[in-house]
C-alpha cells in the first residue's frame, strides 16, 4: 500500500518525453514517487490517503536557484534609494540579531512555500553574512519547519579583509573584526554540519561574493578596469575549490561582465564548470558567454530591472547548449518569491532583448523553472520532474478560476496567467506541507508577526534605517524628492560600515 496518491489531475511530468496526462494520477510511498501514469492504471493500488485533483494541475514544485536570506523583514523599508548595497550590508553585518536570521528565515520559506518553491537557494544577506556559522544554522533550522528544502550559502565577502562584523550579546552590540581565514573556517563548519542534514532537505554550498573578487561586485566592469588577476583572486578561488572538493559539494555566486574574462585566466581554479552555478550574469561579452557554454557552467538569472541596463544573454547561451535557470532573487517589494511572476517577465524581457516574440515558448520557460532548475543546482536526478523513483515534490495548482479557463494549452495558460494563489497543495520529500492553501508545519499567524516585531525590532537597533522609516507619503506626486541626505558614506563607515 501506497502512503498517498493524487488522481483525477492533469499530471504535468517535465520528464525526458515532458508527458502531460490529462488524467493523470501520481503514487507516493514515503518520500518518493512509485507511479505516474493514468488514474484509470492507478485503480489497481490502494493508498492511506487519496487526493480527488479533480480541477487540478499536479506538477513538479518550483525550483528557485537563487534567492537571499534576510531581505524578506526588509520588505518595504528599504526602498527607493540608491545606496540600497551599503545600507543593507551595513545592516546585516553590525545590527542583526542571531534570532533575526530564524524568525525572517520562517517568514520567506512560508512566502515560497505559497508559492509553490519546493526547493530555494538562500544566500545569507548581500555582502553574505560569514562570520560565524550561526546565521545559516538558524536559517536551515527555519525552513526546516516550515518545510521547505532549503540550500544555504555563504563564504567570503568582498575585499578588503579584515572585515568588521557585530554581534549581539545580552542586548548589547559587539564588535569584532574578522580575518579571511576565519570567514572559511565557517564556511566549512557551516558545510559539514548542514550539507545532507535534515534528511537531505538541506544542503550547504560554497557561496564566495563574486566569481572574481578585485571588480565591482554588483556590476559589469570595463575592460580597462579588468586586466588581470590580483594574489587575493587567486588565493580564494583556491580556496574555494579546495573547500567544495573535500566536502563534496558545489559552488554558487554573483558574475558580471568582465569576471568571466578575468577568472579564466586561471583556468585549474576557476569558479567555472559543471558543479557552479552563477547568479545574474549581466553585461557579459560574447566571449565570457562562450566560455561559460565551453565549460559547462550553469547560470541562473532574475529577470527584473537589471536586465533593462545589461542584460543576461540567456537566449545565446541557450543555444550555445547551457543550463540556464529562472529565479526570483527575493524577496524585497520589486522580487518577491512568485515564480509565476518571474517566468512572465522572462519571456517578456528576454523577446524584447532579441525584439522577436518567439523566443522562450512558455514549454521552455517551464523548464527553466523545475527540471533545468534542477540541473542547474545539480539535483536533477532528484527533483525537477515527476517520475518514479524521484523524490516526491509536487504541486497541485487549483485551475477552477476565471485566470486559468479554458484548459486549453495548460502550459501556455499556467506560465501566463498563473499566480500563487492558485496553489492549493505543496507536498516536499512525500509529507504534505501546505494544504488547502494553509501551512501544515507552523503557525502562519505567529510566524508573520514574529517577523514584524522582527523588522520593528532592527530597524530601531540600526539608526541608519530611521529615515527609511519614517517614509513621508507621496500622494499626488510625479517624483520622489527628499529634504534631507538619508544615509551617510562618511557616518556609515564610522559606524563600522564596509562601504
Amino acid at each position: 500500500m501506497w502512503d498517498i496518491m493524487l488522481v483525477n489531475a492533469v499530471v504535468i511530468t517535465m520528464d525526458e518525453e515532458r508527458r502531460i496526462i490529462p488524467d493523470g494520477a501520481v503514487g507516493v510511498e514515503k518520500n518518493r514517487i512509485v507511479f505516474v501514469g493514468t488514474s484509470e492504471e492507478a485503480k489497481k493500488y490502494k493508498a492511506g490517503e487519496v487526493i480527488d485533483c479533480k480541477n487540478h494541475a499536479v506538477m513538479p514544485g518550483f525550483v528557485d536557484a537563487h534567492g537571499h536570506g534576510g531581505h524578506s523583514v526588509f520588505k518595504s523599508i528599504v526602498e527607493d534609494t540608491s545606496y540600497w548595497m551599503p545600507v543593507m550590508t551595513h545592516a546585516y553585518k553590525n545590527y542583526i540579531t542571531d534570532e533575526f536570521w530564524y524568525r525572517e528565515g520562517r517568514l520567506s520559506a512560508l512566502e515560497r512555500l505559497h508559492a509553490g518553491v519546493t526547493t530555494g537557494v538562500c544566500v545569507l544577506g548581500s555582502q553574505p553574512r560569514c562570520d560565524s556559522p550561526v546565521p545559516a544554522m538558524n536559517n536551515a533550522r527555519a525552513y526546516a519547519e516550515v518545510g521547505v528544502k532549503d540550500i544555504v550559502c555563504t563564504g567570503p565577502c568582498h575585499v578588503p579583509w579584515p572585515h568588521r562584523f557585530s554581534r549581539y550579546e545580552d542586548g548589547k552590540r559587539v564588535k569584532k573584526e574578522v580575518s579571511y581565514e576565519e570567514v572559511l573556517e565557517s564556511l566549512e563548519t557551516v558545510i559539514s554540519e548542514l550539507d545532507h542534514a535534515n534528511e537531505d532537505r538541506t544542503r550547504a554550498y560554497a557561496a564566495p561574493f563574486g566569481v572574481i573578487t578585485s571588480v565591482d561586485p554588483s556590476a559589469p566592469t570595463p575592460a580597462d578596469r579588468c586586466v588581470r588577476l590580483t594574489e587575493q583572486d587567486i588565493r580564494q578561488a583556491k580556496d574555494i575549490r579546495r573547500i567544495a572538493e573535500k566536502y563534496n559539494t558545489r559552488i554558487h555566486t554573483d558574475a558580471f561582465g568582465g569576471m568571466i574574462r578575468l577568472a579564466y585566466q586561471d583556468k585549474e581554479h576557476a569558479l567555472l564548470g559543471p558543479d557552479v552555478h552563477l547568479q545574474h550574469c549581466t553585461g557579459l561579452s560574447f566571449d565570457e558567454t562562450l566560455i561559460l557554454a565551453d565549460t559547462d557552467t550553469h547560470v541562473s538569472v532574475a529577470p527584473g530591472m537589471r536586465q533593462m541596463t545589461y542584460r543576461t544573454p540567456v537566449i545565446e547561451l541557450l543555444e550555445l547548449g547551457a543550463v540556464v535557470a529562472i529565479t526570483t532573487d527575493g524577496s524585497m517589494l520589486s522580487s518577491g518569491f512568485n515564480m509565476f511572476d518571474a517566468m512572465k517577465r522572462a519571456k517578456m524581457i528576454f523577446r524584447r532583448a532579441m525584439n522577436d516574440d518567439y523566443y522562450l515558448p512558455s514549454e521552455k520557460v517551464l523548464e527553466m523553472t523545475t527540471i533545468d532548475a534542477a540541473k542547474c543546482i545539480g539535483m536533477e536526478k532528484e527533483i525537477g520532474s515527476l517520475e518514479i523513483g524521484k523524490r516526491a515534490d509536487l504541486i497541485a495548482v487549483d485551475l477552477m478560476n476565471p485566470r486559468l479557463m479554458p484548459r486549453i494549452h495548460i502550459v501556455d495558460t499556467l506560465v501566463g496567467n498563473g499566480h500563487p494563489s492558485d496553489i492549493d497543495l505543496v507536498m516536499v520529500d512525500g509529507r504534505i506541507v501546505l494544504r488547502d492553501k494553509k501551512a501544515v508545519c507552523v503557525d502562519e499567524e505567529e510566524v508573520l508577526l514574529a517577523a514584524e516585531t522582527e523588522a520593528l525590532e532592527t530597524a530601531e537597533r540600526a539608526k541608519h534605517l530611521h529615515p527609511f522609516i519614517e517614509k513621508k507619503p507621496q500622494w499626488g506626486k510625479t517624483k520622489i524628492y527628499f529634504d534631507e541626505v538619508r544615509f551617510d558614506m562618511e557616518e556609515n563607515r564610522r559606524d563600522g560600515g564596509h562601504y
